[in-house]
């Protein structure tokens, strides 16, 4: 194919264009969506307008922004580079100040130990918290304690290879004898596994020192239903979290009530000795929390107290339903395994089969 020459007129028009495509007094126009958030800066580099690198960490996600705390303690409102994707509460990041303004740009994020997550909206996953290395599963004993609840979130803390123990809060609502036995039945399979229980009370301050003990020199993340009275429990940890939440809201901008984000809190030094003693991180309140799916063999290994069963099933492949010779069945029957351990464990397993199933479909559709 013949090469196609350029005429003397374009030959000119190409000449014109580089010589003034880099002049030093040009200008660069960012906008953005929002035309108040469009800015002019010169050509330079945008670079040039930010301070030195530095390690921070994100204290909440609000919007296409975070606020992010620096070595000193000081806060600052920061843009995310977009290749960065979601950060959440809990983050190490990598970030620039910038120098106009009291605000930056984080520009990487530091690898995650852990992260929490869990199922959002059309079947994307939602991140909750990261680098966290404590499990607090928060369980009410009123409006009531429900074990599926408790299931999912150790099964997503096994996945984690996190410690966790279950807060059985708002125990000064247990009046009698019948009340605490009632409680203590439904607890029974948790106590026979050793995962460790603490009652706590907001009223009675029972449980708060242990849970401060528990809670020092780690990253803590408080799960559970709406209505478990996390919140309480963090208002009695954090004495001045009004003051905080007060200067959050200016930080921010969004108000008091209006994030439905994780917000990391630094907890006060037990002995006074530091600025503080781990950090806890709220999350929001849940209906229903569903871990990362799994496989029926990995499941099975998120439950303990099956161990002793599994590998006695007449079929190598028994998902312990409608199979006949099943072991964790007939241990149900037993009573070596809780009905209501058995029950969750379906329940996640037909989750598990019904999310593959509309992935699938998702990926090759008819």
């Amino acid at each position: 194919m013949t090469k196609r020459r350029l005429t003397q007129q374009q030959k000119r028009r190409v000449s014109d264009k580089n010589l003034h495509a880099h002049t030093p007094n040009q200008e660069t126009k960012l906008t953005a969506k929002n035309p108040a958030d469009s800015v002019t800066l010169p050509a330079t580099s945008l670079e040039n307008q930010l301070g030195d690198k530095q390690p921070g960490l994100v204290i909440t996600s609000f919007g296409k922004r975070v606020l992010v705390e620096s070595e000193n303690g000081e806060r600052y409102t920061c843009a995310i580079r977009q290749h960065l994707g979601k950060l959440v509460a809990g983050d190490n990041v990598i970030w620039q100040t910038d120098v106009e303004a009291h605000t930056g740009v984080v520009v990487s994020v530091l690898p995650r130990a852990h992260e929490l997550s869990r199922p959002g909206f059309r079947g994307q996953t939602r991140m909750v918290a990261a680098n966290i290395d404590f499990i607090g599963v928060v369980a009410p004993v009123a409006p009531g304690i429900h074990p599926d609840m408790i299931d999912r979130y150790l099964v997503a803390a096994m996945q984690l290879d996190i410690p966790v123990i279950i807060i059985i809060n708002k125990v000064d609502l247990l009046h009698t004898d019948e009340d605490w036995e009632s409680i203590a039945e439904v607890l029974h399979p948790y106590d026979e596994m050793g995962i460790e229980l603490l009652t706590a009370s907001t009223v009675s301050k029972e449980g708060l020192d242990e849970l401060r003990e528990f809670m020092e020199a780690k990253n803590t993340v408080f799960v559970g239903p709406s209505g478990a009275g996390k919140s309480s429990l963090i208002n009695a940890l954090i004495p001045d979290l009004a003051i905080r939440v007060n200067e959050l809201s200016a930080s921010t901008g969004l108000g008091k009530h209006t994030t439905t984000n994780s917000i990391l809190y630094h907890l006060p030094s037990i002995d006074g000795t530091s600025r503080y003693s781990g950090n806890l991180i709220d999350s929001p309140g849940v209906r229903q929390f569903s871990p990362n799916p799994c496989s029926l063999s990995e499941l099975e290994r998120y439950y303990p107290d099956f161990a002793p069963f599994l590998g006695q099933c007449k079929y190598n492949n028994c998902t312990h339903s409608i199979e006949p010779h099943c072991a964790i069945k007939t241990a149900v029957e037993n009573d070596d395994i809780a009905l209501s351990r058995y029950q969750s464990f379906q329940r996640l397993l037909e989750e598990f089969k019904a999310q593959a199933l509309a992935l699938a479909n998702t990926a090759n559709p008819e």
